[in-house]
């Protein structure tokens, strides 16, 4: 006979879930563990450049040559001059890293007109400069750059604007890149007179047929005279990669450790030993 004091008896089917449960849920909390392991994955792995790259063939002919070959750039203020600047740091940690030590390292003084040659004819693995690509095809640049590098204006006399000012700026480079993006959206008034090589700004500025020069400021301070004048125009900030042959092993391996010294404050302890101020966009 069914009874009330029965039915209480009969087992009752139990939710796993209360209504609403995902609105109880710390969703914020999970997110941001989530996002703290990941973080922390990628950052071991970036910190722990990647045993392929280490035992790849190319490096392994490197350290049988027992020389690794890097191009920088000549007399830039802070960079690289007499064995000392930003350059040298950037390149004795690269050979500690593939031959445990600097005995390898060969530094190549370089321009942005003899790299591309002398990369192709093999007297260079690697190049470290104030560019961001060559012009020539076969080689590329690594996926993050290694120095930010503000870009200024250098000019015998002071102004208070830009406006119908002819400004002189080397052709093809990311300093033309950002003055002419400057025009556009700041200073519409403003000339810009591209020119074939450095030699050439100096020639217009020097004749006064441009009233500044358009350069980074590693650049700029290496030219600086006592009668010119850095002007303080925020142009923009340019960034210097690494640049080696297409599928170099040793492009991905600087880029994993550009990104590394990058997090961890290295590039920028770097630049205040050796006197170079990181870009405002770095």
């Amino acid at each position: 006979m069914e009874t009330k004091f029965n039915e209480d008896l009969k087992p009752k089917k139990k939710r796993l879930l209360r209504p609403g449960w995902q609105e109880k849920l710390p969703i914020k909390p999970i997110l941001a563990a989530a996002v703290g392991v990941l973080l922390v994955t990628v950052l071991v792995l970036i910190n722990r450049p990647t045993a392929t790259a280490l035992s790849s063939p190319e490096l392994d002919v490197i350290r049988s040559n027992g020389v690794l070959r890097i191009g920088v750039d000549t007399d830039l203020e802070g960079m690289y001059r007499g064995g000392r600047g930003y350059e040298q740091s950037v390149a004795d940690e690269l050979a500690t890293l593939i031959f445990g030590d600097t005995e390898g390292l060969t530094l190549v003084e370089v321009d942005r007109y003899t790299a591309p040659w002398r990369m192709n004819d093999g007297e260079l693995d690697l190049v470290l400069m104030s560019m961001d690509a060559f012009k020539q095809d076969g080689y590329e640049r690594s996926t993050v750059p290694f120095f930010t590098d503000r870009c200024v204006i250098l000019a015998y006399e002071s102004f208070d604007s830009l406006a119908e000012k002819t400004i002189a700026v080397l052709e093809s480079t990311p300093s033309e890149k950002l003055l002419k993006e400057y025009v556009k959206s700041v200073e519409p008034a403003l000339v810009i007179r591209p020119c074939a090589d450095y030699y050439s700004m100096r020639v217009m500025l020097r004749a006064g047929t441009a009233d500044g020069a358009c350069l980074p400021r590693t650049v700029a301070q290496s030219w600086h005279e006592s009668r010119t004048k850095i002007l303080p125009y925020d142009i923009g900030a340019i960034p210097y990669y690494a640049i080696a042959k297409k599928d170099s092993v040793l492009l991905d391996l600087t880029s994993e450790l550009f990104y590394s010294w990058q997090l961890d404050g290295t590039f920028r302890e770097w630049a205040r030993e050796n006197g170079v101020e990181w870009g405002v966009n770095g």
